[in-house]
């Protein structure tokens, strides 16, 4: 280990000569030493024997940058061919759009990847998406009495609509609806799906059904409202084709199916629901 101040001093033949012996000591030596030069120059290389590290000055000469560690192959830096990396290493993320061999970081993927998912969910249209695929879904809860005496389809509140996006499309009609009868022996509640809509009698469109989904009552109760036993839930479904791209009404009719009774729906403050879901065609 050596250090010198690089001052050759006038001396004896001798003493220069030690002089210069000694520079050149600090010169192979890399000015080797447990604390730094004591005289200092830009761009002064110093083999820190107390941290083990090489540094070398900067070019302002008040400051020193590590280079590398002492005593490991390449001062423990990476290679050019085939760097074994560890750690977190990071690199400079390419500009957006970069098509070369630049490296890509995650920085860059992450952009790269948020604005193609961006692009692709914005500008999903009904052609890219898979036959069956479910465009859109409107679902409806209705818990208003509705209650008839008519041997005919009626229409209730329960009522939906939804607006297709292409006329190809189709939708499914899933409904789950709440019936009672206000009969003391057998009776029964007729239910289907119209498209279109109206209240009671006003009741206009197409039955989607070939016929009624019926809830049967063996022991109704006419004092519904004390008689959990007379509550029947009725699910229906119907994969319609309107062949539009307005606004499509659905809506819930019944009926009552026998001489007597008064079918109703959503008594006992019990709801009814209804689905439509766009399935492209």
């Amino acid at each position: 280990m050596a250090q010198h101040d690089y001052d050759i001093a006038n001396g004896t033949g001798a003493a220069v000569r030690t002089d210069i012996n000694n520079v050149l000591d600090a010169v192979v030596s890399n000015n080797s030493g447990s604390n730094s030069p004591g005289t200092t120059f830009s761009y002064q290389q110093w083999a820190d024997t107390t941290a083990g590290l090489l540094k070398i000055r900067n070019g302002a000469n008040n400051a020193w940058v590590t280079v590398g560690t002492l005593d490991a192959a390449n001062l423990g830096l990476a290679t050019l061919a085939s760097p074994n990396l560890s750690g977190n290493p990071t690199a400079p993320t390419p500009s957006s759009g970069d098509n070369d061999t630049s490296i890509a970081t995650t920085a860059f993927v992450k952009t790269l990847v948020d604005s193609a998912v961006a692009t692709a969910v914005g500008n999903l249209t009904d052609a890219m998406m898979p036959q069956g695929s479910v465009v859109q879904v409107v679902n409806v809860k209705y818990n208003t009495l509705n209650q008839t005496t008519s041997g005919s389809h009626v229409g209730s509140g329960l009522t939906g609509s939804i607006t297709p996006s292409n006329s190809a499309n189709k939708i499914l009609v899933l409904v789950n609806v709440n019936t009672q009868s206000t009969s003391s022996s057998f009776s029964a509640v007729g239910v289907t799906i119209y498209r279109g809509s109206g209240l009671a009698g006003n009741l206009s469109g197409t039955n989607l059904a070939a016929g009624d989904v019926y809830a049967s009552f063996a022991h109704a109760n006419s004092a519904v409202g004390s008689n959990s036993s007379s509550d029947q839930s009725v699910s229906a479904s119907h994969l319609d084709s309107p062949n539009s791209t307005s606004s499509v009404a659905y809506t819930v009719a019944f009926r009552r199916t026998d001489g007597s009774g008064t079918p109703r729906i959503n008594g006992r403050d019990a709801y009814s629901t209804m689905t439509l879901m766009e399935i492209k065609g």
